[in-house]
């Protein structure tokens, strides 16, 4: 009985990805996998079923190489001390993903493929729904605490990721878009989340508690 080995998974992975990003979806074969890295189908067939599946596993891997630390860190942030200056941080993570040639490629050949085969439901569903979904869940527990107006956290989350998109999308229609500095990048990050700040009404610092200067003065009035 042959043992898989997480090494040989994400060997696997990897050169997935770069057939897939090479031939496109249809074109992809198991067969071309198989050659560039050595063994049998029935080497890969045990890691993943289908090029379906494959394909899914490649784009959830990328995922959670590039993007996933940066959402499961605003998992973890104590909204207490503010949300404003973490979400630009996660904005910059984010655009920086959304404008690698990886990614751009990706998106090509997903939009090529996808009226021809369920591959666009197959990234959607193993990538940007993830996304929303957990973006989804940190507008919930601001708009709890009351740091951001009440609304459907869903659509807020698709529209986050829309503003998002809205200066790097277009690169992705150019053969050969010229690179983004990174001033150019946080300058775009930084005016999405400012105006979903604004639609949003999001408080830019947290919530102040009573200080003990107002309790003292409170008591001098008494006392007065």
């Amino acid at each position: 009985m042959k043992v898989r080995t997480e090494a040989r998974r994400e060997a696997i992975l990897e050169v997935a990805s770069q057939v897939f990003l090479e031939f496109g979806f249809e074109r992809a074969s198991m067969a071309e996998i198989v050659r560039r890295i050595g063994g049998s189908k029935s080497t890969i067939y045990g890691y993943y079923p289908s090029k379906e599946a494959l394909f899914q596993a490649v784009t959830k891997a990328a995922g959670e190489q590039h993007v996933r630390p940066a959402f499961d860190a605003l998992a973890a942030h104590d909204i207490s001390a503010g949300v404003y200056e973490v979400l630009c941080r996660f904005a910059e993570t984010l655009a920086v993903f959304m404008c690698s040639e990886q990614i751009m490629a990706t998106h090509r050949m997903v939009l090529a493929e996808a009226g021809n085969s369920n591959m666009g439901e197959l990234f959607y569903e193993a990538g940007p729904k993830c996304g929303t979904t957990d973006l989804a869940a940190f507008f919930g527990r601001v708009m709890d605490q009351g740091s951001m107006r009440k609304a459907d956290t869903v659509l807020a989350a698709q529209q986050f990721i829309a503003l998002m998109q809205a200066e790097i999308q277009p690169r992705w229609y150019y053969r050969n878009p010229p690179p983004l500095t990174k001033a150019e990048i946080h300058a775009r990050a930084h005016r999405a989340v400012d105006t979903f700040a604004r639609a949003y009404e999001l408080q830019r610092t947290a919530p102040q508690e009573p200080t003990d200067t107002t309790a003292v003065s409170e008591q001098g009035d008494e006392s007065a």
